[in-house]
């Protein structure tokens, strides 16, 4: 019984640490999060305003888990106009909190950056980890507005039926 009260009291003082365990909602502003390439070029919320971001946050033993829908919206991000690619920015993100060897990590990423022929960010503190919600050893896609509000989240393999309704989102945000 004193578990109980305890763990009750506990979520009655921190609540929000506690409400983001799922992922934020639709409709909420993004939080404020920094991120380093492995080339130690620094992403934050203010870089990617004004534009739609696709954001894959990810361990690195899940980055295959949503290939299918990655290899989808690239199909779907070159077959646009420049202008609107101009308005898309894509975002891998790879959980790097409390790694070992940290330049053989960076090494990966500017390695795995050339592959993708994106650049992949490291959360090094986790921070946007926690800010987020996002769940661990998992696949999150996160879909933040030109406006800066999350418009989609979610955590696990995405399936093929949910494809058009974040390429929706995408067409929708950019204004095609």
């Amino acid at each position: 019984m004193v578990v109980k009260v305890y763990i009750f009291f506990l979520l009655a003082l921190f609540p929000a640490a506690f409400a983001h365990a799922q992922g934020l909602p639709a409709g909420t502003p993004a939080p404020y999060f920094k991120v380093l390439s492995g080339n130690n070029e620094e992403l934050t919320l203010d870089d990617i305003k004004g534009k739609v971001a696709v954001i894959f946050y990810e361990a690195r033993e899940t980055v295959e888990r949503n290939r299918q829908l990655k290899d989808e919206l690239n199909r779907f991000y070159d077959a646009q106009p420049e202008r609107v690619k101009k308005l898309i920015l894509r975002v891998p993100i790879i959980n790097c909190k409390g790694v070992f060897f940290t330049a053989a990590w960076k090494d990966n990423l500017k390695q795995n950056s050339l592959t993708e022929g994106l650049t992949i960010y490291g959360d090094w503190d986790g921070k946007m980890s926690l800010a987020y919600g996002v769940k661990d050893n998992e696949s999150n896609l996160i879909i933040i507005d030109r406006d800066g509000f999350v418009r989609y989240s979610f955590a696990g393999r995405v399936e093929e039926k949910n494809f058009g309704k974040i390429k929706d989102l995408l067409t929708v945000g950019t204004s095609l």
